[in-house]
């Protein structure tokens, strides 16, 4: 763990004690803190952004580029006047990067530690010129390596790049989308990262050199959670399908969007992905065009189907639809969204504002996985916006909103604190990616109550904070925290304290006992529980099934029962099929096997 300035950090590096807390003192409160609201510092900040030309927005990053732990604000110009903001805690201060004059429209900025050297290096993509690659060789002192790297020094149109270790060498490497159309060469780029911020373009080797067009951005995705990164790829136009491309066992990748319900045929914008429902995989929010809406796709075990609201608001926005984040605003453990709104032509600034008078922005409440449409009024603005980024910018444990909208300043929407908590953290990699990337975050009381998954350029043209924000409700203790690193290494932390900010280095718990280590350990041991405690060793009666359907729940032969909360054997005609499967056969043997000589509770 490195020492930061500015925060309250802890190293989690001993033997940690048995956790004995249980019932109400250490329980997740079913009730949660009231739902905050948002002030609005735009003008008191007064962060120019200058986005007053271009074509479909410029983008944004709220990633810490100068490695004080404190995000940092970096945005995209439609005339390549780039400009950068270091964070104070407070608020930001203009900094003036070193970078080669390039007078031309840029689209997404990344910052990313392409090398492992623990500096953050810079990839800017370009709509009308080449893309460039900036080497940082420490203190922000930066070198154009363009012209030497191995990307492609060519016009391709580009707008969203997101990076990922595919082949999990620890290296990241780069997937450029291209929104090409026309005359021009119709493919998108894959470059695999070869070490000393050196790249081999294999976009065709690996099985995605289709001819394919109008495409905004791919992200690096794991829906089905096998350990290999897929990549979801976002296309313009109903007449073109969306792409997933999941990986083999090969390496090499094949689209399989129709088989997992993700070929989508809509004026596509974005891809977004949270665990919106907590249970325990990635959704994805699609944001499209006004006449067919938008898409949340829920996840159920790497398939998807379209969300379906049961007491709330439907998440379809039928404005011409760009970046949409996900955070929580409100820290009560459930990721909020809001959704950019604007327009398709050229940004003729000021005139576009009386063209598009009525486009406000929207956001969503997550009440429990399911939505309620922000009514306070503060959204009803005609902000004209594409790109957005989360970051708890002012240090408050409340992430807050920032948009790149058209006009001369950035909007920054501040959450206001409430009596929810929240754990934030920030990984380092040691074998995997230095920045983490591809990690799987998970965070448990009493069963899982959080998961995320760490990416590098993400939605439409933007970069959210790399500090991993977990909103806990009024939890006032979490039994662990569980990260899986793309290397294959787990780290877990227990009996972790809520509203604290903890930089983490992989593998630092490896070899670390776990807590109630030789001794007696209260849990819940029953393994498909919810909230099911490896390291118990003794159960205690506080086995939850909630989270069960009867979809899920209940193998063959049983079905779920609310009032008792455990699955009952349907009583079968045949009193030898112990399994319920409906025939006697050695299955049944082995069931009664298990059960012979338990001794019954009288």
């Amino acid at each position: 763990m490195r020492p930061i300035s500015c925060f309250r950090l802890q190293k989690i590096m001993r033997v940690f004690p048995c956790l004995m807390l249980w019932g109400a003192l250490m329980g997740t409160s079913k009730e949660l803190s009231a739902q905050t609201s948002f002030i609005d510092m735009s003008n008191q900040l007064g962060i120019l952004s200058d986005q007053t030309g271009g074509y479909l927005g410029e983008g944004i990053s709220v990633a810490d580029f100068n490695d004080d732990g404190i995000d940092d604000l970096s945005l995209a110009h439609h005339g390549g006047e780039m400009k950068f903001y270091l964070g104070n805690g407070e608020g930001f201060n203009e900094y003036f990067l070193n970078l080669s004059d390039y007078p031309f429209e840029a689209k997404s900025v990344v910052w990313v530690d392409i090398d492992n050297d623990g500096d953050q290096d810079l990839f800017i993509t370009y709509r009308l010129e080449p893309n460039r690659m900036y080497l940082n060789h420490g203190d922000l002192i930066m070198e154009d390596i363009t012209e030497t790297c191995g990307i492609l020094v060519a016009d391709r149109r580009s707008y969203g790049a997101s990076f990922g270790d595919y082949d999990n060498d620890g290296l990241l490497d780069l997937f450029v989308a291209n929104y090409v159309s026309g005359s021009d060469e119709p493919f998108n780029e894959l470059y695999h990262n070869l070490g000393n911020a050196q790249f081999e373009e294999v976009t065709f080797d690996l099985g995605m050199g289709q001819a394919l067009q109008q495409n905004f951005q791919g992200q690096w995705v794991d829906f089905n959670q096998d350990g290999l990164l897929d990549l979801h790829l976002i296309r313009d136009r109903l007449c073109f399908d969306n792409y997933y491309y999941e990986q083999q066992l090969d390496g090499t990748f094949e689209n399989t969007a129709h088989e997992r319900g993700l070929d989508l045929m809509v004026n596509a914008m974005c891809t977004s992905t949270a665990d919106f429902d907590r249970d325990n995989d990635q959704d994805v929010y699609v944001a499209a065009g006004m006449f067919e809406g938008n898409f949340l796709m829920v996840n159920d075990g790497g398939d998807f189907e379209p969300f379906e609201a049961v007491s709330g608001d439907s998440v379809e926005v039928h404005l011409t639809s760009w970046a949409s984040t996900w955070f929580d605003a409100d820290n009560d453990g459930w990721e909020d969204l809001h959704v950019c709104t604007g327009f398709s032509v050229y940004t003729n600034y000021p005139t576009i504002l009386s063209q598009y008078p009525n486009v406000p922005d929207q956001f969503f409440w997550n009440d429990q996985g399911d939505f309620n449409e922000d009514d306070s009024g503060l959204f009803n603005a005609n902000v004209l916006s594409f790109s957005s980024a989360a970051s708890d910018y002012n240090l408050d444990g409340f992430p807050d909103l920032f948009t790149h909208a058209v006009g001369e300043y950035l909007q920054v929407l501040q959450a206001e604190p409430n009596a929810n908590r929240w754990l934030k953290v920030h990984l380092e990699g040691t074998v995997s990616n230095r920045d983490g990337v591809g990690a799987r975050l998970r965070i448990y009381r009493n069963g899982l109550i959080g998961t995320r998954m760490t990416h590098c350029g993400e939605n439409f043209l933007s970069q959210s904070s790399r500090w991993e924000h977990f909103g806990i409700g009024l939890t006032t203790a979490l039994d662990s925290l569980v990260i899986e690193w793309p290397s294959g290494i787990v780290d877990r932390y227990y009996d972790l304290a809520p509203n604290q900010s903890m930089m983490v280095l992989e593998g630092e718990t490896v070899g670390v006992s776990p807590p109630c280590a030789g001794v007696t350990c209260p849990g819940c041991i029953y393994a498909l529980a919810c909230n099911f405690d490896a390291n118990a060793t003794e159960d205690n009666g506080s086995c939850d099934f909630e989270c069960w359907t009867d979809a899920v729940a209940c193998g063959a032969g049983t079905i779920w029962d609310e009032a008792l909360q455990q699955c009952l054997v349907v009583p079968s005609d045949c009193p030898t099929d112990l399994n319920g499967d409906g025939v006697t056969s050695v299955l049944d043997l082995l069931v009664f096997l298990i059960a012979f000589n338990n001794q019954c509770e009288e």
